[in-house]
């Protein structure tokens, strides 16, 4: 079992989450040596036995064989956590999925393809008020090049989906379970056509199920992938709310459609613009605050010009706003000397301006 092929491993034991993950490949070295770990060494650095009992069954009757040829066989494509074509955005989280199982017949990465991407999210019981509005911005969204993020649910997911197949764009589906099996059954034919024209994905492993609770741990992904979450529609303790309060813990822009104030499902956008988030009655107020027009600009000249993945890592943190060093610093994670020697070079190749010490894309 080689580096890559343990991560895989772990990846289907599922109490092992994110955050646990990293603390054993920072403990063990790796996961090839975490995997073969004596178990008794778990239960020293805190697993319970419950835990670390589960964990040792678990590894003793996976075949990674089987489970590779499983993935091979449905086109179930797996990106790890540091892959260049794991999204940089997502990538940024403390709590980012360290596998993600993607299903998918584009040409274009999951990096790719949600590059200029909005998530949209609202209610499964909508209105008709609530379904024209999603078709309307969506259809423009797309238009102006926008791929569409949401969840593949009943209601206001589905009709984004559809909406922006119809318009000809891209769109990603996140799972609460493996990628191999559409939740809710309803959407098993929506969800052939999002894999022919974006993609399905999941941190869940191949044949785990959709459990209730997946879900507000699977809706950070959602928000984590985009550039901003723009809800339409939802009930006053709807998981809408858990997914606008993931997005702006994450720094991502939320945008709220206001409803009618006799609709239970004007609840929830309405409270987010009290609370501060954008009011939106047309997609060029989504449009002119997240700056697309620029950001495509910018997206298809960083594709032309070859850059080392430091420089698109920096890039991506410089198109959301201007730095200095050390805040670059401390948003990358990177030394600052290998810091200084990207931000050179992307000024050699004319990416990134240096203004009195304050760093920006060129426009």
């Amino acid at each position: 079992m080689n580096e890559r092929e343990a991560w895989i491993a772990f990846s289907t034991f599922t109490a092992i989450g994110s955050q646990r993950f990293k603390l054993l490949i920072q403990f063990f070295g790796s996961a090839g040596e975490a995997w073969t770990a004596p178990i008794k060494t778990y239960r020293e650095i805190g697993f319970s036995e419950r835990l670390a009992s589960s964990f040792d069954k678990h590894r003793k009757t996976f075949s990674l064989a089987s489970y590779l040829k499983q993935l091979h066989a449905l086109k179930v494509e797996v990106y790890l956590l540091g892959d260049k074509n794991y999204p940089v955005r997502l990538a940024s989280l403390d709590d980012a999925p360290f596998v993600l199982y993607v299903r998918s017949e584009v040409a274009e990465t999951l990096a790719d393809l949600t590059e200029i991407s909005l998530a949209v999210i609202g209610t499964r019981k909508m209105s008709a008020y609530g379904r024209d509005v999603c078709e309307r911005l969506v259809t423009q969204l797309v238009d102006s090049g926008m791929t569409i993020v949401s969840g593949l649910a009943l209601g206001i997911d589905s009709v984004a989906h559809r909406t922006s197949l119809s318009a000809g764009g891209k769109t990603v589906a996140v799972l609460a379970g493996g990628v191999e099996s559409v939740y809710p059954p309803a959407n098993t034919g929506l969800g052939r056509e999002i894999v022919k024209n974006g993609a399905i994905i999941s941190e869940y492993p191949l044949g785990y199920p959709c459990f209730q609770q997946n879900f507000p741990v699977r809706n950070r992904i959602v928000s984590g992938l985009a550039l901003g979450v723009l809800v339409i529609e939802g009930t006053e303790h709807s998981g809408t709310l858990l997914t606008a309060a993931s997005a702006a813990k994450q720094g991502r822009d939320v945008f709220a459609v206001p409803g009618p104030i006799t609709s239970p499902t004007s609840k929830a956008p309405n409270l987010l613009i009290r609370e501060g988030a954008k009011l939106v009655e047309s997609a060029q107020d989504i449009l002119e605050e997240l700056k697309i027009e620029l950001r495509i600009k910018n997206y298809e000249s960083r594709k032309v010009i070859k850059t080392t993945k430091e420089e698109k890592k920096l890039l991506e943190i410089l198109a959301v706003e201007e730095l200095d060093i050390d805040s670059v610093v401390r948003i990358s994670g990177m030394q600052t000397g290998d810091i200084l020697g990207s931000l050179m070079q992307l000024e050699l190749k004319g990416l990134v301006k240096n203004a009195g010490g304050i760093y920006s894309i060129v426009k």
